[in-house]
């Protein structure tokens, strides 16, 4: 047995009240549910504090209450500047009223511990299963089913608080709280919550029909090619919710509901949590932060401002990355440890130019992941947005005249409806077909067919003559198939017509009006992927120089010998043998004058 530890009774959150003693096992963390004998000391504390009359006359939320007492060291409850604050805050997302049953887990629940220890911790099959069923016991209907947008706002909504919580200057401000959140970008937010329901609906759509088609039992007792009620128009099972955060967002519940209770239960002093998954969103940079550092132009720290089309971020010194971009959230519910803390947007059509030669210069010699965003609309409805791209963990290279990458990859859709299709393994001479660049820039030839053998431009999957997804050498269109044999069958772009004759290996044109590239991953990738730039524009830019270096003593002697066509030194020939009047005819011999 290790040494057990007595929590001594201490001072409440007002002075009088006494915090409850318990003893916990530290040698033994399944004791505390892996929580340190610290935290669990602390959640102890915060739970007997949390649950006394005095602390919720205020009219603060129960939520609120526990935000305010877990960080009683910065100010006390009793602060009504601060609780004024932090009710501003919450407030401006209505979702988290219904958190109602994380106040029963703290006030009824004999297991709280244990089961706090299944929402945040790091067993993330249990955590999943254990979240799942705590929101839909906030969400549910009395039919049993989900709202689909209510879920998936509500998990928008986690986050983005969450997300200004871990500010260091959250509260510096009296009025802050109301100015940052007037920057909300509530169009984007609403845009991206509607495209992720589309996708839960979506999914739950073709589990249903499959389910009819095999027969398989969907609770209640009835079958899903049964007469039973049908669930409400945009509501889903939790099963559905279950499946479809499995499969197309993995880690939506990571940095929604346990970065939430993370952020809300721990101060920041507790580093173990801080570390595993209460850290800020990803933040949008530009990346002149790490290559002008070289020239040491920019201070390392030091945010240059960046505006995104795409991410709808204009980021300056004191406001860079306070608001959470909705398109962020998007990304870091697919996937956390892929994209990394920072971006750094190394080519945006709008600033670097749109010709197909910028983006070469940007994105060639870069060692890293990146994730390159189109915005496009249709030639039929400008008002549709499309927004879809695709990530890679390969470094791009030019005019390979072939497919390449590794599997590290995957094609994803935000809007209209979030998508993540998979890269597929490579089966004999099916698949493989990752990555394709070429362009005519500088290519040199002398045959004019040559140019134009190979479709020039940007794609992933499909053929090197019709790709999966491509981008035209003019950056002007894009055009998207839903079938290949690299990448997860599934639709790019806008719903498919209703049009019978319409075909799922057709293929969709939309105009491009943005498109950016990020460097993403962690620290380490970035870092070493700008040098790794660093050194191919030096080589490339030490053999262009050498390109223009002519030696001149080669290049006289060409032309004497006639290599060079020029008539520079005709005169020699004409003048010679003139010294004693006599001209050499066509065979050498002199003649006379």
């Amino acid at each position: 047995m290790g040494t057990a530890i007595s929590l001594e009774s201490g001072r409440g959150i007002s002075g009088g009240d006494s915090v409850a003693t318990a003893t916990f096992d530290e040698a033994s963390p399944s004791s505390n549910f892996g929580f340190s004998s610290q935290e669990a000391q602390h959640l102890s504390s915060l739970r007997r504090l949390a649950t006394i009359d005095e602390t919720k006359r205020s009219g603060s939320t129960f939520i609120e209450v526990l935000w305010i007492l877990s960080r009683r060291h910065l100010a006390p409850p009793s602060d009504q500047s601060r609780c004024q604050q932090v009710s501003a805050l919450f407030s401006t997302f209505p979702s988290l009223s219904k958190l109602h049953p994380l106040e029963d887990i703290f006030v009824n629940h004999d297991q709280f511990l244990e089961t706090l220890s299944y929402l945040i911790g790091d067993n993330e099959y249990r955590r999943n299963d254990v979240s799942m069923e705590f929101l839909s016991s906030v969400c549910i209907c009395d039919d049993e089913s989900i709202p689909a947008y209510d879920v998936v706002e509500l998990c928008f909504e986690m986050a983005s608080i969450s997300h200004y919580l871990l500010q260091e200057n959250a509260f510096d401000d009296a009025d802050g709280v109301i100015e940052l959140m007037g920057m909300r970008n509530f169009s984007s937010e609403n845009s991206i919550v509607q495209s992720m329901t589309n996708s839960l609906l979506e999914y739950a759509k073709k589990c249903r029909e499959d389910d009819r088609h095999f027969g398989k039992y969907v609770g209640n007792g009835a079958f899903a090619n049964s007469t039973s009620p049908m669930i409400a128009d945009g509501n889903v099972t939790r099963a559905e919710l279950s499946d479809w955060q499995r499969k197309v967002v993995p880690d939506l519940i990571l940095c929604s509901l346990a970065r939430f209770l993370r952020v809300v239960l721990f101060p920041p002093e507790y580093a173990t949590f801080r570390q595993n998954g209460t850290k800020p969103f990803p933040t949008v940079r530009t990346s002149k932060e790490i290559t002008s550092q070289i020239t040491t132009r920019v201070k390392e720290g030091e945010i240059v401002p960046i505006s995104s089309q795409i991410f709808g971020l204009i980021t300056n010194g004191q406001t860079a990355g306070t608001i959470l971009s909705a398109p962020v959230f998007a990304f870091a519910s697919i996937s956390v440890p892929k994209l990394g803390e920072k971006w750094y947007q190394i080519y945006a059509g709008e600033t670097d130019g749109w010709t197909f030669q910028a983006l070469e210069n940007s994105i060639l010699g870069y060692e890293g992941p990146t994730i390159l965003v189109i915005q496009a609309n249709s030639d039929h409805d400008r008002n549709a947005t499309v927004t879809l791209g695709a990530y890679t963990a390969s470094k791009w290279e030019k005019n390979k005249r072939d497919f390449f990458g590794t599997p590290d990859c995957f094609l994803f859709q935000l809007q209209p409806t979030l998508r993540v299709l998979n890269s597929l393994p490579k089966s004999g001479t099916r698949g493989g077909h990752y990555m394709y660049f070429h362009s005519n820039t500088n290519v040199q030839t002398n045959n004019p067919l040559r140019k134009d053998d190979l479709t020039e431009g940007l794609g992933f999957g499909g053929t090197v003559r019709k790709p999966r997804l491509f981008i035209d050498g003019n950056l002007e269109y894009c055009s998207v198939s839903d079938q290949d044999t690299s990448f997860e069958e599934g639709c790019l772009g806008l719903p498919p017509s209703n049009d019978p004759f319409s075909s799922m290996l057709s293929t969709s044109t939309y105009n491009i009006y943005s498109l950016e590239v990020y460097a993403v991953g962690d620290e380490t990738s970035i870092h070493g992927g700008f040098r790794a730039q660093r050194q191919h524009r030096d080589i490339a830019d030490a053999t262009l120089r050498n390109a223009r270096t002519v030696d001149k003593a080669a290049f006289l002697g060409d032309m004497r010998n006639g290599f060079i066509e020029t008539k520079a030194f005709a005169h020699r020939g004409q003048v010679d043998g003139r010294a004693n009047g006599y001209l050499k005819g066509p065979e050498g011999k002199a003649n006379g004058l």
